[in-house]
Order: C-alpha cells, then structure tokens, then sequence
C-alpha cells in the first residue's frame, strides 16, 4: 500500500470516528508518522481527501452490485437499467429477499463500508452539505431507483397498479429501518435479518399476489 492509499485508509478511519468537521489534517497525519507538511504534498486539501473516498466507495461497490444482477444507483441516475426490470421482473418472493439479504449481510459486515456509513452518520449533524450528501446517497438514490423500477413493472403488467412513489418508500423504507438497528445493536443482527426477510417475501405477495 501506497502513502496515498495509507491516508485514504487512516483519514476515512478518522471520519468514521469524529465525523469530517470533527477530524482535522493534523489528526489524519499523526498515526502515519507524517507531517501535515508531507500530508499536503499528496492531498492539498481535506475536502480532496474526503471526496477521493467516495469516489473509491463507488468503484468498490459497483462489481458487487453486479454480481448480485442488481444495480445500485448513484445519486444523479435518470436512467433505470433493462436487466433490472428483467430481474425485478421475473425473480421470485425468495428470490428478492435473498438479494437484498445479500446486499444487507455485505454492508453490515464489510468493514469498509460500515466506515462510509459512520462517517456520514456522524457528519450530516456537523455540516449541512454532507447531510443533504447522506440524504442523497442513501435514501434519495434508492427511492428514486425504485420508484422508476416499480413504474416500469406496474406498466408492464407485472406487479398491482399502485402508486410507485408509495411502493417505493414501502419497500425501502423497513430495510432502511432495521440496518440501523442491527448499526446500533449488532447483538439483533439475526432478529433484523429475519425481519428484513419476512418484510421482503410480505411486500412481493403484497404487490404480484403470487410466490
């Protein structure tokens, strides 16, 4: 590992325990044995540093997203993918829990992505604009992904004619919800698994009226 790679590594470390306001250049540099001078030679700002992090998070995610045949929006996506519709569209009441327990398991216990996720946790009551970034990024996105696909789906005969917007928040909404139980309290991981599970399998019958 590289000294850029090294404080990446150290700065997102930091961000997840005080949030970016609460995390200075000093702070970053100390654990490396650098100076904030040398700090500077590879980053010229904090900001830079923050926003090279997630760019890295998105590139770390995309082949996992792909692997799972689900596609995993960013925040200014417009377009819904065909092999979404086609998974969305065919898959099974197991079939979908299985997927989005997959993509659960990972970010619950990728050390990595809970870093991501503390740092904006912490920070969105720091800085405003890394608030409205969190919003974005994990519940705009997804809504608004889910939204188009459930749109699609309803228009092509495959689920109930109902309000997509409402599906949407219906269906993200729980999942949402028990992730950040099973953040708070890890020793209810399995009650949230299951809980996620039965919501997943619920909302399909719900939906298509069929298993």
């Amino acid at each position: 590992m590289n000294t850029k790679e090294l404080i990446l590594e150290e700065a997102l470390k930091q961000f997840s325990k005080k949030g970016y306001d609460g995390t200075s250049m000093s702070e970053i540099a100390k654990p490396l044995g650098i100076s904030k001078a040398a700090l500077y030679k590879h980053f010229k700002s904090k900001q830079q540093i923050f926003d090279e992090i997630i760019e890295q998070s998105e590139v770390k995610y995309k082949d996992l997203f792909e692997k799972l045949s689900v596609h995993f929006p960013k925040h200014d996506e417009v377009e819904i993918k065909a092999k979404d519709l086609e998974v969305y569209g065919n898959i099974s009441a197991k079939g979908l829990s299985e997927s989005v327990l997959t993509f659960v398991r990972f970010f619950m216990s990728d050390e990595y992505s809970r870093q991501v996720r503390r740092m904006f946790t912490i920070s969105q009551f720091q800085n405003r604009e890394l608030g409205k970034m969190y919003t974005r990024r994990y519940v705009d996105a997804m809504l608004s992904y889910d939204e188009k696909i459930f749109e699609q789906l309803i228009k092509t005969g495959a689920i109930k004619k109902e309000n997509p917007k409402v599906l949407a928040a219906m269906f993200c909404g729980p999942v949402i919800m028990y992730m950040g139980i099973w953040d708070r309290e890890p020793d209810r991981a399995e009650e949230c698994e299951k809980a996620i599970k039965e919501h997943v399998e619920q909302f399909f019958l719900m939906t298509r009226g069929r298993g």
